[in-house]
Order: C-alpha cells, then structure tokens, then sequence
C-alpha cells in the first residue's frame, strides 16, 4: 500500500471501526500497550529486546504505552485486521514507518494533520502529549521503544507456550505461522475474553479465550 493511500485509510478505517464497535480502534490497543509494557518492565533484565537496548531520553518513557497503541492502530489500517489478530513481527515496525519520514522530510505528514490523524476516545489525551510535541527526534525514539518492546515479546512468547495446534491451523488455513497479539495474552496477564475474526486460530493456547468478534 502506498504511503499516500495508507494515509487517507487512517480516517476511513477508524469511521467504519467506530460505526461497528462503539470504540476507536485506538481505544481497543490500549490495554494491550498497557499491559506489554507492564510485563516488559518487570522482565527486562532477562529479556534480549526491551526498553534498556532503545535510546530513550529522559521523559520518553510516560509515552511508550502511547506509541505502541499507536504502532497497533497504525497496523490495524495496513493490515484490516482486529488488534489481537495483528501479527507482532509487523505491527512491531508500524510506527517507525510513520515517525521516520516525518523526521526526514518535511513533505511527510505531521501527528495531527489530515494525514496522519489524532484518535478519540478516553487515551487522546496521552496520544496528543505522545506525538504532538513538535520533536520528530522524540516519535522515532518512542518508536524505537515500543519495537523493542513488542520484539521482546514476541521472543518470549516463541519460546514460551505451546502454540503446535494454533500454528498448524494458521499454516494450513493463511499459509503463514505467524506469532498474533493474541497469543501473549497468558504472558501480560489478559485474562479476559479476546475478540479475533477466528477463534480456530487461537485453539490449544492455554490461558487464552479467543472468542469471535460481536456481528
């Protein structure tokens, strides 16, 4: 998808989300921000990827669970899926794609503007302090940051749990085995019932009720 689709989608996507779902897309990732950087703190000093390996400056760190909501929003757009149903290894880079271009070249659209629009919703207020501060120096460090985050993550949960059946299903139906947002719920501590658009794709995953998203 073209940077200049991508970002007239941004608008679209979030309409049709709330016309369906009462919330902004963006309300629905942050719990999931929330709580990967939660387990992420608590676990870094045995983790090969968290926020000690980002060249965050001092301050940065209050934004982080804005930019990986954000990196997940973004995601949501390229990729038409549900937040749980986003593949990790993608939506871990979404934000860098957005954040380096505005540092770079000044034609590339502004946190804010038509192109690259603010949410609604009960966390626009942490995504305003996040990204409307006029320092593109400051996006790509939060960028930064929430990659690391989501890569720890994903290491970890590879490693982790039992995914064999999932896996095979993912493999058999998508052609592609890929590590979902779902899957962490049991390592960051998401116990309640999680939303995706194939509940078969979550089966055998211990700790995780994957139900199907309300018509």
């Amino acid at each position: 998808m073209s940077s200049s689709r991508m970002n007239m989608r941004v608008s679209a996507h979030a309409e049709r989300y709330v016309d369906r779902t009462g919330r902004h897309p963006y309300t629905d990732c942050w719990p999931w921000a929330e709580a990967a950087l939660a387990w992420s703190r608590a676990n870094e000093q045995r983790l090969g990827w968290s926020l000690r390996n980002a060249c965050l400056k001092d301050g940065d760190i209050e934004h982080v669970p804005a930019a990986i909501s954000e990196t997940l929003r973004l995601s949501m757009v390229r990729h038409n899926r549900l937040p749980a149903d986003l593949a990790l290894e993608t939506a871990r880079s979404e934000l860098g794609y957005w954040a380096e271009p505005w540092a770079t070249n000044a034609s590339c659209p502004e946190p804010g503007t038509p192109g690259w629009p603010e949410p609604t919703g009960p966390y626009a207020d942490q995504w305003r302090a996040a990204f409307l501060s006029g320092d593109p120096g400051r996006a790509r460090r939060l960028a930064s940051g929430a990659g690391h985050v989501l890569l720890g993550l994903l290491f970890h949960t590879s490693k982790a749990m039992d995914r064999g059946a999932a896996l095979r299903y993912r493999q058999n139906t998508y052609d592609s085995s890929y590590m979902a947002l779902a899957d962490t719920a049991p390592i960051i501590g998401i116990t309640m019932p999680v939303a995706v658009s194939d509940p078969l794709a979550y089966q055998g995953i211990d700790g995780l009720t994957a139900v199907p998203e309300a018509a």
